[in-house]
């Protein structure tokens, strides 16, 4: 499975770590954290990417009269994605055998990282910023 955990290397789990030093008790806002880092992950996937490879001509031609949308298809790797959290972390969690496969990339398949938010890890961080400041 191919889990978005946030690490204390990212920025945002700077700013928790960062709360959490000053003696900030963030458990109460982790679940509101992490259906933000869904919201994020949705704007990936409704975007198709940042930097995903466009699907091969072949491809299309076997989906004929469908959207074309990467990754969007069928629905069932979006669709097993879900937040977790616990007292100390969160996390979108991947349901599927496969999702790991889209994050790496393969030989016979380009990289089309779902977890890598791009432009919208900033967004994500304003939010965040907003819900843990606004509560105190």
């Amino acid at each position: 499975m191919a889990d978005l955990s946030i690490s204390v290397e990212s920025e945002l789990g700077k700013v928790l770590q960062g709360l959490q030093a000053q003696g900030t008790n963030i458990e109460r806002h982790l679940p509101a954290v992490g259906e933000l880092l869904y919201a994020a992950v949705q704007d990936v996937f409704e975007a198709e990417g940042p930097g995903w490879q466009d699907l091969a001509d072949s491809t299309k031609a076997q989906r004929r009269g469908s959207s074309y949308k990467i990754l969007q298809d069928t629905g069932l790797l979006v669709g097993s994605l879900a937040p977790s959290y616990g007292t100390t972390y969160v996390e979108i969690v991947d349901g599927t055998t496969y999702g790991h496969y889209h994050v790496t990339g393969t030989k016979r398949m380009p990289k089309r990282d779902w977890t890598e938010l791009g432009p919208y890890e900033q967004p994500l961080l304003d939010d965040v910023a907003e819900l843990l400041v606004g509560s105190f």
